[in-house]
């Protein structure tokens, strides 16, 4: 499972949280070919981090997350 986040500094924020090793996927990257960047649909393939939160993650893994989303 995954919560659905939307940042405006997604494209940043997305880089840091791999750099540290938490995967967050992007959801139809094809959509940055076929959209124009005002699209809605661009901008939630771009802005949506779909953070991971399921049974794999212990109360430790969930505070380093919150810890690299509230230093960015």
């Amino acid at each position: 499972m995954v919560y659905p986040l939307v940042s405006k500094e997604g494209v940043e924020l997305r880089k840091k949280l791999i750099a540290n090793n938490v995967f967050v996927a992007q959801y139809w990257p094809n959509v940055l070919e076929w959209c124009k960047e005002t699209d809605l649909e661009y901008k939630l393939s771009t802005f949506l981090l779909p953070l991971p939160i399921d049974q794999r993650y212990d109360e430790k893994d969930m505070k380093k997350i919150v810890k690299l989303l509230k230093d960015i």
